[in-house]
């Protein structure tokens, strides 16, 4: 589809958005691609006890009882796929909606994170309400994909994909329910030398849950460049449940029968991503 002469974006704005979103993908990659390498192993936490730290919380104690990180490397690549990718696509094209909205729903599931975790102090404090670091890393995607008006498409593109926004309400409940279960965790874990765990990668499973909803709602909008995020949501989704049914014993894995909801959840996202499978599915609404 050609954008109308209204609907284009000037040389300058692309170019910003080229910029915004390149450093958006180079703090967003470096930061998730660390936790990433921690849960694979490839890189060692450097947790720092000391002789006053407290006892080790009970989220701690659950942590360091489930020592598998499966299930976070799962939830890490997805969290880097989702984010990555719609950054990526905003550098190779800005015109594309699809690829901004994807940007803002995934930094959106990150933002909503933030306050929920906190910024914790390790011995069971909070030195302020969120991170502020945190929150820095994500504001230039989300200027990024502001910049790139993705509303512009809501007259001029595909229209609106309802089984898309169907499948996005279908899964909020149980995401919100496990991202919130997993950013408490995050919250009241320490210290740090307690959990293997305690560097973001509950966080980081609270996060993935957040983003594959939100994104696969993004998609349901007018837009161009949508699969994308449906298609990677639905992914990341199944990496998840399908490391928990592998090694269920891990710390955040799910039930089996979650597990199983979440690959389902994810196929169907895909499948409804085939060309032209979307409009036919539309069109069979009443």
């Amino acid at each position: 589809m050609r954008d109308s002469p209204e609907d284009r974006l000037t040389f300058a704005r692309r170019l910003a958005v080229r910029i915004l979103a390149a450093l958006g993908l180079v703090l967003f990659g470096l930061f998730f691609s660390m936790i990433a390498a921690e849960t694979l192993g490839v890189v060692e936490p450097g947790a720092v006890g000391s002789p006053d730290d407290p006892p080790p919380s009970a989220e701690a104690r659950l942590g360091a009882s489930q020592p598998g990180e499966a299930v976070h490397v799962a939830g890490a690549l997805g969290v880097l796929l989702i984010g990555g990718s719609g950054l990526v696509g905003l550098i190779a094209r800005p015109e594309g909606s699809g690829y901004a909205y994807q940007v803002l729903a995934g930094m959106t599931g990150v933002v909503l994170t933030l306050p929920i975790v906190g910024n914790p102090d390790n011995v069971g404090g909070q030195a302020g309400s969120i991170d502020p670091v945190l929150l820095v890393l994500v504001l230039p995607a989300v200027a990024a994909a502001l910049l790139a008006k993705p509303w512009r498409h809501r007259r001029s593109g595909e229209g609106w994909r309802p089984r898309l926004l169907l499948l996005a309400a279908v899964g909020a409940i149980p995401a919100t329910w496990y991202g919130i279960d997993q950013a408490l965790l995050q919250r009241n874990t320490f210290p740090p030398t307690a959990d293997p765990h305690h560097n973001a990668h509950w966080w980081v499973m609270a996060i993935v849950a957040f983003m594959a909803v939100l994104v696969v709602a993004a998609a349901a909008l007018p837009s161009v460049g949508w699969r994308l995020g449906a298609w990677v949501a639905g992914l990341a989704a199944i990496a998840v449940g399908v490391a928990s049914l592998i090694a269920g014993s891990s710390a955040s894995a799910v039930g089996w029968a979650w597990a199983i909801a979440a690959v389902v959840w994810g196929a169907v996202g895909i499948w409804l991503t085939v060309p032209g499978r979307s409009r036919r599915a539309s069109k069979a609404l009443p």
